[in-house]
């Protein structure tokens, strides 16, 4: 009879152990992954995501997600009887007032996405949506509406199966293709539509030059080039002019050259500290006369703005920490007057001449 008894302990605290298998309760983050299980069935309400999970029969569990103890949904995972590589999944999502607001169901197999049923509320047609793999890599999207197609897209890979292309044709006949190659110098990534084409090539240090093409006429066009002392050049022309750019070995810009719609030459010369960052910039515009522009930073902000012409100053700039600026007023080369602006930059606090004009 004590045998007995302590068998039928084991088999009771067998059948409580795997309880917790068939109705769990976990908290979990914003998307509904699991996080750590709660004791006692605490109140959903005390948390602000909550999930249950309940395993139904041997191949479908069920999932329900709480917010702030509001069911936003409810999914429903199917493993396939006789295909085990075959799951189905069912979620059903639901809005403030509890009614359903879209429901989407998902065939897998062997973990990828093969058929997708998407059916939102107030939509009298259901969005389908077929994945075609090769590999186990995906090579062919097609979306249905209505049973009619509605989108195609091709995926193109390169020989080590790394995407290397996309193409977009919709019902509407519009076209969107990507692409992307690679080189030893840089990555190219390009685009197109039914009327654009657009190009991005990437360099070292993050640099990105693009291209772009309207109805076959070029609205950006760039030449790259290194010069010979290993800087990378970059020349740009729009429909505004011409402007080169010049960058160090370590991807900082260090000088710009354009010419302005008045036919005046621009060029800016930018200048760095030992940590990289701004230190000074140097705009020097020549034309009839010669202006010339210093500007002073400290942590990316700018301290201090001076402006010659023909070799005099002419305004001198300093800006404080409180959002106020100071602009010197030179005349002949000597001071004329101070001014100070409130932060806003327009409204005027005081003005001073200064004695020594």
């Amino acid at each position: 009879m004590r045998i007995l008894k302590v068998l039928c302990l084991v088999v009771i605290g067998l059948v409580l152990s795997a309880l917790p298998l068939l109705g769990a309760i976990y908290r979990s983050n914003s998307i509904g992954q699991l996080l750590e299980l709660l004791t006692n069935h605490d109140d959903v309400k005390n948390y602000s995501y909550v999930i249950e999970v309940t395993q139904t029969s041997d191949r479908v569990e069920e999932q329900v997600l709480y917010e702030s103890g509001r069911e936003v949904k409810r999914t429903f995972i199917t493993e396939d009887l006789y295909n085990t590589g075959l799951k189905h999944i069912t979620e059903i999502s639901y809005n403030q007032n509890g009614d359903i607001e879209k429901e989407i169901d998902t065939v897998y197999e062997n973990g990828l996405p093969q058929r997708i049923l998407t059916k939102k509320s107030g939509e009298d047609t259901q969005l389908l949506t077929h994945h075609t793999y090769s590999d186990g890599q995906l090579r062919e999207t097609k979306e249905l509406r209505g049973g009619e197609l509605q989108r195609l897209i091709s995926y193109y890979r390169g020989i080590d199966g790394v995407l290397a292309g996309l193409r977009i044709v919709d019902l509407d006949e519009s076209e969107f293709t990507s692409y992307v190659s690679k080189s030893a110098q840089n990555t190219m990534y390009g685009e197109s539509t039914e009327n654009t084409f657009s190009k991005l090539s990437l360099f070292p240090n993050n640099l990105v030059v693009r291209d772009y093409w309207v109805e076959g006429q070029a609205r950006i066009e760039t030449d790259v080039r290194y010069d010979e002392v290993g800087r990378l050049v970059v020349t740009e022309k729009n429909s505004e002019g011409e402007e080169k750019k010049i960058y160090a070995p370590d991807g900082l810009l260090v000088r710009s050259e354009s010419q302005t719609l008045d036919g005046n030459t621009r060029t800016v010369e930018y200048l760095y500290d030992a940590l990289g960052a701004l230190d000074q910039t140097i705009e020097t515009i020549v034309g009839e006369q010669t202006k010339k522009i210093e500007t002073w930073f400290i942590e990316g902000r700018v301290q201090t703005m001076t402006e010659w012409l023909d070799g005099l100053p002419i305004k001198a700039s300093r800006f404080v920490d409180d959002g106020t600026s100071v602009v010197t007023i030179f005349e002949e080369g000597r001071p004329y007057a101070d001014i100070t602006y409130a932060p806003d930059g327009k409204r005027v606090l005081s003005l001073e001449y200064r004695k020594e004009r």
